[in-house]
């Protein structure tokens, strides 16, 4: 961790925070940055990010626009939050509605349901095996192997894999196909025992020793089956049959799922269920696409307000009054820069301007930067 002191005559604090976050910038830093999965950058390379200054009047003028602008898009991000936690009650309110309001054996289940053990639904169990993979995804013409992540967000994601290395032999049994019910039987104790429905699947794609295949008996509707594994009833029955040596990593045997009480719907009640809960499940889906793109967007615009903001490219107001008359910021930005042999012991970096012109507005770095230990 780095501390950032900006000279205040020369530099706005938070007008640096923005500059941080431009294109300009965090290309540089994503370009110097060194390691693998765990990227860092040292001090020597830090004090080279070159930083595009207006004059500090002119900072401030932007400031007053860009806080506007992005205090509009905050108004828009709150309400796409609110939207999304929606989406989360909806879905969440559509599959309660699918399990009956009895919560132990010793209730009585509606008329037709009857008492069971998830072991009566279920055909068979088949679990995945440990193989030797690569840390990036698979590519098309690769086996992959899916990652628990694939099955904690409430669907099902494909992209949430690693690329099984060419010389692994793989049981292709262990594919997955459109329809499987899968489950969680390794993880946090929040994301144990989440299951998902395939819709669609990549090609070659596998199932993780981590996770399980349920295949339903002949007369179970699956999508009643897999809806009936996310109600709340049955997600705290997993809850109280998972162990695991630490607390940070729990798991469910075959043997306590197939244990666990389950209220069972008629097979034409499980077909009428389960037709709904597909209409449900693609409805908030849909939803859930649609937020998630709006939010996608709001970042892009957020970055490109922030981009032509320092750059000089953001239109201001010349007054309040109306019509409002608009004209374009003319900001001429100067780069400071700053050489290697300006680190002293301290770690600090002291200013230097280019070699070539040494005038005072063009040779004035703006920060300096101290190790916090």
């Amino acid at each position: 961790m780095m501390r950032v002191q900006v000279r205040p005559d020369i530099l706005h604090p938070e007008y640096l925070g923005h500059l941080w976050h431009t294109s300009q910038v965090r290309q540089q830093i994503e370009a110097a940055a060194v390691g693998g999965r765990m990227r860092s950058l040292a001090m020597r390379t830090l004090g080279e990010i070159r930083l595009p200054l207006p004059p500090l009047a002119e900072q401030r003028r932007i400031l007053g626009i860009l806080r506007e602008r992005l205090r509009r898009l905050d108004r828009g991000g709150e309400a796409l939050r609110r939207a999304a936690s929606g989406v989360t009650l909806l879905r969440d309110a559509a599959r309660d509605a699918l399990a009956p309001s009895c919560a132990t054996p010793s209730e009585i289940p509606p008329p037709g349901w009857s008492w069971g053990r998830l072991g009566d639904v279920i055909k068979h169990l088949e679990a995945g095996r440990p193989l030797e993979c690569h840390r990036r995804p698979a590519r098309d013409d690769e086996w992959g192997v899916i990652k628990t992540s694939a099955m904690t967000r409430g669907v099902f994601s494909e992209t949430e894999n690693k690329a099984v290395r060419a010389e692994t032999r793989v049981d292709e049994h262990h594919e997955i196909r459109s329809g499987d019910i899968l489950l969680c039987r390794a993880n946090s104790p929040d994301h144990v025992g989440a299951v998902v429905q395939v819709v669609t699947c990549r090609p070659r794609l596998l199932l993780s020793d981590k996770s399980l295949r349920l295949v339903p008996e002949q007369d179970v509707d699956a999508r009643w089956l897999a809806q009936l594994l996310t109600t709340p009833y049955v997600r705290a029955q997993i809850e109280q049959r998972s162990r695991g040596s630490v607390a940070s990593m729990q798991n469910i045997s075959q043997a306590s799922l197939r244990d666990i009480p389950i209220p069972i719907a008629p097979p034409g009640e499980q077909e009428r269920l389960g037709q709904r809960a597909t209409a449900w499940a693609l409805g908030t889906q849909r939803l859930h696409v649609q937020v998630q793109a709006a939010q996608n967007k709001s970042e892009q615009l957020r970055r490109a307000i922030t981009d032509a903001a320092c750059s000089g490219r953001l239109v201001g107001l010349t007054d309040t009054g109306t019509p409002p008359q608009v004209r374009a910021m003319s900001v001429q930005p100067r780069l400071s820069l700053w050489t290697d042999d300006n680190i002293g012991r301290s770690g600090h970096r002291t200013a230097q301007g280019p070699t070539a012109d040494r005038r005072a507005e063009t040779t004035i770095t703006a920060v300096q930067l101290e190790i916090e230990l």
